[in-house]
């Protein structure tokens, strides 16, 4: 008689089962940790910031957890609104400008921000707010503090450039005003700081006439001829009139 054959099918059957489950509840909470996102926004508008996270699945694009937010302040930033240099714009809703964003969540915002894949134009204002010199003296407070004649006239035009989302130019911007030595006594800081700013709505005008934004462009060369005074701007002005000729 011939010996009866062990049911191995059946075995076979139940560790694929076994593994293909193991393997998606594994492949699952991988993609879940990829999925995870976190990131800080700042507001031009009231200098608040605004921290962010979501899990949205990759390869799958499942949105395993919508995004959620937590508003926080920033001591630095803070200080400029409260101590009146800066004066919110009551718009609503908020303008929001992407600082960061990456994998690794962030719990608060008072010192550099490190470990994000992404970094977005509005860090090149942010930044320096949580920067300090040799002596651990915060470089923003510090300078607004010991020149108060000329900060009434830099954070309202810095401000402008942030809500004008023109970032890119503000570092330059910054770093003028902060090395520049007793703005308070000096004739000249005004005009050359009005210089700079205009021609960095002067700049920002030409990249958007180029992508042939020009009604962006328009109003970012406004903004150069406006900031300039007196001293006027005449290229921003010529740019101005070809924007208007080829802007329908």
């Amino acid at each position: 008689m011939a010996e009866k054959k062990k049911p191995k099918g059946r075995l076979f059957v139940i560790l694929t089962a076994i593994f293909t489950t193991v393997g998606c509840v594994l492949a699952y909470f991988f993609l879940a940790a990829m999925g995870e996102k976190a990131g800080v926004e700042f507001s031009p508008d009231d200098f608040t910031f605004r921290k962010f996270n979501y899990c949205k699945l990759p390869l799958l694009n499942w949105t395993r957890r919508g995004i959620e937010y937590k508003t926080f302040s920033n001591s630095t930033a803070g200080t400029l609104v409260s101590d009146d240099w800066i004066r919110p714009t009551g718009r609503t809703p908020k303008r929001w400008h992407l600082v960061n964003e990456g994998q690794n969540y962030y719990e608060g915002y008072d010192h550099d921000s490190e470990g994000y894949s992404v970094a977005c134009d509005a860090r090149f204002l942010t930044k320096y707010f949580n920067m300090s010199d040799v002596d651990g003296v915060n470089r923003v407070t510090d300078w607004t503090d010991k020149q108060p004649k000329s900060a009434k006239v830099f954070w309202p035009l810095i401000a402008d450039m942030a809500r004008g989302n023109i970032y890119l130019q503000i570092p330059e911007v910054m770093e003028f005003a902060l090395e520049y030595p007793n703005p308070d006594q000096s004739d000249r800081f005004d005009s050359e700081l009005r210089q700079h700013i205009s021609d960095a709505w002067y700049q920002a005008g030409l990249l958007s006439q180029i992508k042939t934004q020009h009604k962006l462009a328009i109003t970012r060369f406004d903004k150069a001829i406006k900031v300039a005074g007196e001293a006027g701007h005449p290229d921003a002005l010529a740019a101005k009139k070809e924007s208007l000729a080829a802007s329908p």
